[in-house]
């Protein structure tokens, strides 16, 4: 694969995680908004725009929570935060997949404590100090 770095986003509310489910083929599964960024554009930057385009929320940059590489490349997460008066995250598109072949399916806040198997919620929980004791 190419070098692609990307940028991802953790909103956090009430013990939940707000996260996309993906499905791509016989690929299935629930992922923190973001993506690749463009051309010239900063790692803060594509976060806002991702969840924009997937999550449909206009967001501000909290802090860097953490990087480390992917197939593609480098990638990093950041803690985000709704702007005053947003409406709630409603599902968005893809906008390099035409219409009718969007592998974004559902958004939805999961619980932290179900996801923390997850590779990426788990180093969220690490860089943000919240342990999660499973029953």
């Amino acid at each position: 694969m190419n070098d692609r770095p990307r940028a991802f986003a953790t909103l956090i509310q009430n013990d939940n995680i707000l996260m996309v489910r993906i499905v791509d083929g016989e690929k299935e599964f629930w992922t923190l908004p973001g993506g690749g960024l463009e051309n010239g554009e900063s790692f803060e930057d594509a976060v806002i725009r991702e969840v924009l385009e997937e999550v449909q929320l206009n967001v501000k940059v909290v802090k860097h929570l953490f990087t480390s590489q992917y197939e593609g490349g480098i990638e990093k997460c950041y803690l985000v935060e709704p702007m005053p008066n947003s409406d709630a995250p409603t599902l968005g598109f893809d906008p390099e997949l035409p219409k009718d072949h969007q592998v974004l399916k559902e958004v939805k806040w999961q619980p932290m404590k179900k996801m923390a198997d997850d590779i990426h919620v788990k180093e969220v929980m690490r860089a943000l100090g919240i342990e999660v004791i499973k029953k």
